[in-house]
């Protein structure tokens, strides 16, 4: 279950080919689109460009046994997808309630969002709803996810 639940995590950021000196709320706004659009064409080598090497993913979630955390690197998450796009048949993405916010040097913006997924994996369904927040940063020219909490509120 815990391989299901992490792919509900989805990234909400991509580096794009110009090179970055400040964010603003319409890059954020295309990344977020081509993030939507790399997960739902299970195109592992897209999201793994998108995320920073040093990058920190929280999941926070209920489970039978109680409220879990889980904390991965990059390559974890990269290792989960690998393992889980092959299952999926199907796979809806929604997001809603999403704020964008820059900080005043430009080089740092905020996404928080609530992600609304449903997906078939080995033949079960689940849907959930993540709320997410996503920390931005410049980072040799690019824009890239440096850090994502993501709490599962439903599921």
């Amino acid at each position: 279950m815990f391989a299901l639940y992490v792919f509900f995590v989805s990234l909400h950021v991509a580096c794009k080919g110009p090179e970055y000196t400040t964010i603003t709320e319409s890059d954020v706004q295309v990344i977020m689109k081509e993030v939507e659009t790399a997960n739902l064409n299970k195109d592992i080598i897209a999201i793994e460009k998108y995320l920073a090497p040093f990058v920190v993913i929280n999941v926070e979630m209920k489970t039978p046994a109680g409220l879990q955390n889980l904390q991965m690197s990059r390559d974890q998450y990269i290792e989960e997808l690998k393992k889980n796009f092959p299952k999926i048949t199907q796979y809806d993405y929604q997001q809603k309630n999403t704020s964008i916010s820059i900080r005043a040097d430009g080089k740092t913006a905020a996404v928080e969002t609530d992600v609304v997924e449903r997906i078939v994996m080995d033949g079960i369904e689940g849907r959930t709803i993540t709320h997410e927040k996503v920390v931005l940063e410049i980072i040799n020219g690019h824009i890239v996810v440096t850090a994502l909490d993501a709490s599962v509120k439903k599921n």
